[in-house]
């Protein structure tokens, strides 16, 4: 199947990038057959969680085409490996044409570098020289915050290269354009509900560009002239409050366009418009948020806005694989909500917190990955005299590490899981960073310990695990060695992609031994 994924503004952006991560472990139940479009939409162009979420898909989708060449156009189906699912741009998706879109994973629906404020975009300084807009500007200034011109975050005076700063009734405006744009001509012209394509769409509830943009998606496809795209499968996350706003500015001592006192409000009155207007449109419709809200240094938007990678966002990213695997009809409108096991206010999150589905459907896969990851970084990239000459698997005979070794895809896997982060680090969207993230809340996801400095044996953060008086551990190094060795022997074809498939069954064998 191929799943068009929509992300919109900073949250879309950053459940991506969980997703990103959780396809790289090699979720149960996709393969090499499986393809996601997915398209990021958010008017503050340079926003840095975009551009984080941008460089993770690009780095994954050079991944896959390294280790699955042959799986595109040749009826070879991959499965039960890392990096499997295939990401395709949207420009390379379906038919050929529209191939001059600007971005492979952006829509591009923003003012380009040009600073343009609400009223601008309106047009008010042109009604205000005709006498018959006079009544369409009374109605403006009657819905809009009209104060002095002077005040840069009122609603009229609002800059929107930055976004739309949690107003949604400024972007509900803007967003009317969406349509219109050639990222959106060709979804309409690709979209093949013969072949089993679906839709799906991320968006916050109580910002200004998810909560606006969500239900001008649903109604451009539900609204369209082709039967086949007016009738799509559609799933959608609404992701509720789990972050506030902290200090202003200290350098500015700027308070601020977004008001994070009226989130909740504003998810009420967005909740309200979905029942009335826009559920029924929707088949799956999942519900994320989380009480324990956080709070996040104030960002005008751009570059500044880098929000560390949450929990909640985690969990987005499971629906939207659960949307995938799930058996969904075009008269079924289905609503969910996610529960964790056990929650103590307070404590981290930890792998015996989520029920047996999650870990099966989820974290077992993302269990294995970060062993691997750990060994991989650890001891073959961490200590490569060592493993070099007492290991047959790095050995010509076998997958020939040696000279591969921070090249090719070994490179690309290097950057992906980021080899050289260091905790707290800024700029970085890598694996590595990304758990480092989740840990790093009130409410924090503490699934692994990650820190170079700990053997791979504390690698689950809710267990210990001790070897015998005269046994080591299951995931010591020198026990995955030796699995790595035994594996060598086993695979037919001692290519990179053989080496990474080791790497995963060697990972679920010792995991399996100790979780």
């Amino acid at each position: 199947m191929r799943l068009f994924l929509f992300a919109i503004g900073g949250t879309g952006a950053r459940v991506v990038r969980s997703l990103t991560m959780m396809l790289a472990s090699g979720v149960e139940g996709l393969d090499s057959s499986t393809e996601i479009v997915p398209v990021i939409i958010d008017y503050d162009l340079s926003n840095a969680d975009k551009t984080r979420a941008v460089s993770a898909l690009e780095k994954y989708s050079q991944i896959h085409s390294s280790l699955y060449p042959d799986a595109v156009g040749q009826g070879v189906n991959y499965s039960d490996n890392f990096f499997m699912t295939k990401l395709t741009p949207l420009r390379n998706a379906g038919i050929a044409g529209a191939q001059n879109l600007q971005a492979e994973y952006e829509l591009f629906f923003g003012p380009a570098g040009t600073a343009i404020k609400f009223t601008d975009y309106l047009g008010l300084s042109s009604m205000q020289a005709k006498p018959n807009e006079k009544v369409t500007l009374d109605l403006l200034n009657a819905l809009y915050d009209d104060s002095d011109q002077n005040d840069r975050n009122a609603e009229l005076n609002l800059e929107l290269t930055l976004g739309f700063k949690g107003k949604p009734n400024i972007g509900s405006v803007v967003f009317h354009e969406l349509r219109s744009t050639p990222e959106l001509q060709k979804f309409f012209a690709t979209y093949n509900a013969v072949n089993g394509d679906r839709v799906f769409i991320v968006s916050s509830i109580f910002g200004g560009t998810g909560s606006s943009g969500f239900p001008e998606i649903v109604n451009a496809i539900r609204t369209h002239q082709n039967p086949n795209v007016r009738d799509a499968i559609i799933g959608a996350t609404v992701v509720l409050p789990y972050f506030g706003l902290g200090i202003p500015d200290p350098t500015t001592g700027d308070t601020g366009a977004v008001d994070a006192g009226s989130f909740a409000s504003k998810s009420v009155a967005a909740l309200t418009y979905y029942h009335n207007s826009l559920n029924n449109k929707i088949n799956s419709l999942y519900y994320v948020g989380d009480e324990n809200i956080d709070a996040y240094d104030y960002s005008e938007g751009s570059t500044r806005q880098e929000n560390r990678a949450h929990v909640v966002e985690f969990i987005a990213a499971t629906s939207i694989i659960d949307f995938m695997k799930r058996n969904v009809g075009a008269n079924d409108h289905h609503a969910f909500e996610y529960g964790i096991k056990d929650e103590r206010k307070g404590s981290a999150i930890k792998l015996e917190d989520f029920y047996d589905g999650s870990k099966t459907e989820y974290l077992d896969n993302l269990s294995e990955f970060t062993l691997a990851v750990k060994y991989y970084r650890d001891v073959i990239c961490g200590d490569r005299n060592r493993v070099k000459t007492s290991t047959a698997f790095y050995s010509p005979n076998a997958f020939a590490l040696n000279g591969k070794l921070g090249r090719g895809v070994f490179k690309l896997f290097d950057e992906f899981i980021d080899v050289d982060y260091n905790n707290g680090q800024k700029g970085h969207w890598g694996f590595y960073p990304w758990l480092d993230e989740m840990i790093n809340h009130d409410h924090k996801l503490h699934l692994y310990n990650i820190d170079k400095s700990l053997k791979i044996n504390d690698i689950l953060a809710h267990k210990v695990v001790k070897g015998g008086m005269f046994s080591s551990p299951a995931t010591s190094d020198d026990n995955i060695t030796s699995c790595m060795n035994e594996k060598s022997h086993q695979l037919p074809a001692y290519d990179d992609k053989a080496f990474f498939k080791a790497l995963r069954e060697v990972a679920r064998e010792i995991y399996n031994k100790v979780k």
